[in-house]
């Protein structure tokens, strides 16, 4: 009754386990839900009550499992495994830790050197080697406005504009897209005028501008209602905002004056938003601003990048772009045709679609995320995109030049270039290959989507799954084996996970989690090594209590050495069985009171215990006044029928002091009978999970309680069986007694009377001190 108990649940048991599934439901759920709040919530809300009662649900594990050591570790693996991605989602070191590796993995896999300058031996740069990593296009071109620039054109920063006047002209007659990353905010009379002039004779440039973060100073700026009207000429309209989960994180535009505005084959915004770190690898391509206005309204405007694709492609951004915040940017109605391009490897030319991956839609989508943003696939580091100087550009190109170098349909996007001194200011961002230029991000991110080559991000649920399975994964694996092997399993499992991790990033753009990957592996390692020395302690407490009693010490420590020995279930074992009873117990009962029947048979015991346990044998049972013991288990002996036959002649060499004692007490006297018999048996633990018990059984064990029995027809005290003799008959004293048929068998079985041993040095060379295993 006590056992089925103890298998059962309580409504407290339930309770608590219903708490943790709660917790662990709690953060599944945040899986699934993109907004941030919400996830944040459910993380934390769920992870704390999970951690609070894992203790409990793994006393209800240990209370219904067979193997608490391995069903304690899937658990203890599985609870790691949700608190990682916790901490992942909401520990910002973590965070930080997790964009740097994908920083690493743009170095090794994209490269990191795109430039190199070639010095004389006076240290002066002579030549520059422009390599282009193998994704970088080549149609984008960067026109820099570097400190030789400014020093060689006589100027500080900001440069007269009648520079950008005649770099307008100059592309006037061409099909190039030339796009200003600087911002015309500001009147400039006098330079306007030249502006105005040149981008009359070319309607193929694009301005950016900057979407101001702050309210303040919107009241500073001149003519901006104007300036708007103009802006919105580009504003997206086709837009899908959901539950109006698309963010906002701009207050309002401040677009260039309207005598460029009016001119402009497009305004896009040139905002670039960093993460918390610094970092940027993303680009916006949307951003959503809110109208001023009685009701909230909300416009949506594209950025330059997205401005520069609809004209290479030859597109319109109100008709032929869709926006879906949070999913995707779709380019739709692109139109068939075809590039000619020299190919300098085959010394040829080449014919290719415009689009870099062709289909029959004619559509490319971006995806973006609720704030509007790219993730940008960068090609390489910095100089990735070969690069003018501006003073050259502007002082020295014509169109002939535009003819000669064949620039057709290419991008040439004019702006600061690493420029210091001279009132430069600095337009740069940290990068997955450290400090780029900012028109370098640019240069990347149309990069990226003309090639149709966009980064995609694992989502939550599966990077979920992935802490889960790789957790557990070693949760399971890790009991089963031996330490040094799960280590190996380990490593092999990480090795394997960031190999698979870098092809997926190569291959396919996909980024996966990482190193809180590899923490979370060997965090569950250690705490699964941690949880294996507490339950292994308990098993070696349990082994000590339970056999101390019953075994010698060195068997004992054997025990430890291989505990799986003890697991429920048996296992067919060689042994020598003992049986031992009191002739005529019933009589000495009647003739003594109860207290000192008790302390005649425990003395009587105790000394016989002990014999057996100091001849490595193992106490069985008591049975009232029997003894029920056997040699060879749990730890094998070679010689057990011998150890079995001397530990009883050394009992009946005891009992006559004994009995000498009790004579002079003038106690009834005890004589014993003694059966031995040898053979296969199953030893082991039996009974169930809760409650077992370490026995044998089998025939071998009927005949042995047989042959005891069987002492008080012969007149003997110790009787051996035909199978125990034959493995001592060289080393013992015996006489045949009788050819006998067991109850059961249906062959007769030969028995002998062990009156002694040949060699009496054995009963002291073999004794064993007394020493009990320490519980």
């Amino acid at each position: 009754m006590a056992d089925k108990e103890s298998k059962s649940l309580s409504i407290l048991d339930y309770l608590i386990l219903l708490i943790a599934l709660g917790g662990t439901g709690g953060v599944t759920l945040s899986v699934f839900l993109p907004e941030w709040d919400y996830s944040f919530f459910f993380l934390l809300g769920g992870m704390t009550i999970l951690l609070l009662s894992s203790f409990f649900v793994y006393k209800i594990i240990e209370k219904v499992s067979s193997d608490k050591q391995k069903s304690g570790a899937i658990w203890l693996s599985f609870v790691i495994a949700i608190f990682m991605y916790t901490l992942v989602n909401t520990f910002q070191p973590l965070k930080d830790l997790e964009e740097n590796s994908i920083s690493t993995r743009f170095q090794f896999l994209r490269g990191t050197t795109t430039k190199k300058e070639h010095e004389s031996d006076t240290g002066r740069v002579e030549s520059i080697t422009y390599q282009p990593p193998p994704k970088a296009r080549k149609d984008i071109k960067i026109v820099g406005i570097t400190t030789e620039s400014l020093e060689k054109l006589q100027g500080t920063w900001p440069l007269p504009w009648k520079y950008y006047a005649n770099i307008i002209k100059t592309f006037s007659k061409s099909e190039n897209t030339l796009m200003f990353d600087i911002f015309f905010v500001d009147y400039k009379p006098g330079q306007m005028e030249e502006m105005v002039e040149a981008l009359q004779t070319n309607r193929r440039v694009l301005f950016d501008y900057p979407m101001e973060t702050s309210a303040e100073s919107k009241e500073s700026v001149l003519n901006l209602e104007k300036r708007l009207e103009i802006l919105r000429r580009f504003k997206l309209k086709n837009v899908i905002d959901e539950g109006d989960i698309g963010v906002s994180w701009v207050k309002f535009p401040q677009p260039p004056i309207e005598q460029i505005g009016e001119l402009s084959a497009g305004l896009g915004f040139a905002n670039v938003k960093k993460d918390e770190s610094g970092l940027n690898r993303r680009m916006p391509l949307v951003v959503k601003v809110s109208r001023s206005g009685p009701e909230k309204e909300f416009e949506y405007f594209p950025s330059i990048d997205l401005l520069i694709v609809c004209q290479y492609y030859g597109i319109d951004v109100q008709r032929d772009v869709e926006v879906n915040m949070g999913k995707y940017v779709k380019l739709m109605n692109i139109p068939k045709k075809t590039l000619r391009e020299f190919n300098i490897a085959k010394r040829a030319f080449e014919e290719k679609d415009l689009m870099a991956i062709p289909n029959e839609k004619r559509e490319v989508i971006i995806p973006i995320d609720i704030e509007g943003q790219m993730e940008i696939n960068f090609a390489g580091g910095r100089y990735s995109f070969k690069e003018y100087e501006i003073f050259e550009v502007a002082n020295q190109w014509d169109e002939e030049v535009i003819e000669s170098n064949q620039f057709n349909n290419q991008i040439f996007l004019v702006a600061m270039y690493y420029a210091t001194g001279r009132g430069a200011s600095k337009d740069s961002h940290l990068s997955p290959f450290g400090d780029m230029s900012g028109i370098e991000h640019h240069a990347h991110a149309i990069n990226t989507i003309l090639n149709q080559d966009f980064m995609s991000t694992l989502p939550n649920w599966a990077t979920f799954a992935i802490y889960i399975v790789l957790g557990v994964m070693i949760g399971i694996l890790q009991p089963r084996v031996k330490t040094h092997w799960g280590f190996v399993i380990m490593l092999t499992q990480l090795l394997l996970y960031g190999v698979l991790t870098l092809y997926l990033f190569q291959s396919f753009n996909l980024i996966t989690v990482l190193p809180s990957v590899t923490i979370e592996q060997v965090v569950v390692f250690v705490a699964i090594i941690g949880f294996r020395i507490l339950t292994e302690e308990e098993n070696v407490k349990y082994i000590r209590q339970t056999f101390s009693k019953f075994v010698s010490a060195d068997v004992v420590d054997e025990l430890l050495k291989h505990p799986d020995n003890l697991a429920l279930g048996g296992s067919k074992r060689e042994i020598t069985i003992f049986f031992s009873d009191v002739r005529g117990f019933t009589t000495i009962s009647e003739a003594l009171g109860p207290e000192d029947l008790v302390k005649l048979l425990n003395e009587y015991l105790s000394a016989m215990t002990e014999l057996i346990i100091e001849y490595k044998g193992t106490i069985d049972k008591y049975m009232g006044d029997a003894i029920m013991a056997f040699w060879g288990a749990p730890v094998p002996l070679e010689d057990h029928a011998y150890y079995a036959c001397v530990a009883a002649l050394a009992q009946l060499e005891h009992l006559k002091e004994l009995q000498k004692k009790w004579a002079e007490r003038k106690v009834p006297v005890i004589d014993i009978g003694i059966g031995l018999n040898s053979g296969p048996a199953v030893v082991g633990n039996m009974g169930s999970s809760h409650r077992m018990e370490y026995t044998c059984m089998g025939d071998t064990i009927n005949l042995g309680s047989r042959l005891e029995g069987s002492n008080k027809m012969y007149g003997t005290n110790i009787i051996i069986s035909e199978h125990t003799y034959e493995k001592v008959k060289d080393r013992v004293i015996a006489r045949e007694l009788d050819l006998v048929r067991v109850k059961g068998k249906t062959l007769p079985v030969r028995i002998y009377e062990l009156m002694g041993i040949t060699n009496p040095e054995d009963m002291e060379k073999m004794k064993r001190p007394l020493q009990r295993a320490a519980s």
